[in-house]
């Protein structure tokens, strides 16, 4: 069993940072071409006038992506001498529709660390104008060493 590097984590309980954007019909459409998801739920505006949303929704995997920056803010925030790398989200919960025009505040808050694993444990909530919650999840973050010059 190898010994995992010990880093010094930059992040501490309670560190929080937060990103704000609208979302456009532009983010959209750039966002199916790249996945190639052409939902009638995203593009179809009679289609979805004929559903309980009313229009057209964002793909929730996009806001969920805008969400994911809050991460970067923070390592940016507090300046992160060492690298990390995304180990995964858990419990990530799409609970109510983002409009095309929502602006979305994504709030990334560090709930534990542990040192043991090099990891942080931290709560991503997005937002829209009305300080309604649409997506939650929890993310982990891997920090690791620096390779040595060789």
């Amino acid at each position: 069993m190898s010994k995992i590097a010990k880093v010094e984590i930059p992040l501490h309980v309670g560190d929080t940072a937060e990103f704000t954007k609208t979302v456009t019909e532009t983010d959209v459409y750039l966002f199916g071409g790249i996945t190639a998801d052409y939902s009638q739920m995203h593009f179809n505006e009679e289609y979805m006038k004929k559903t309980m949303y009313g229009t057209r929704i964002v793909h929730g995997i996009l806001t969920f992506a805008i969400g994911c920056t809050a991460s970067t803010k923070i390592q940016e925030q507090v300046k992160s001498p060492v690298p990390s790398a995304s180990y995964g989200y858990d419990r990530l919960r799409f609970i109510k529709p983002v409009f095309f025009g929502d602006t979305l505040t994504c709030r990334y808050t560090v709930d534990r660390v542990e040192e043991e694993t090099n990891k942080t444990f931290s709560k991503l909530e997005i937002f829209n104008q009305h300080g309604e919650i649409v997506v939650a999840a929890v993310h982990i973050l891997k920090f690791f060493p620096l390779e040595d010059d060789k």
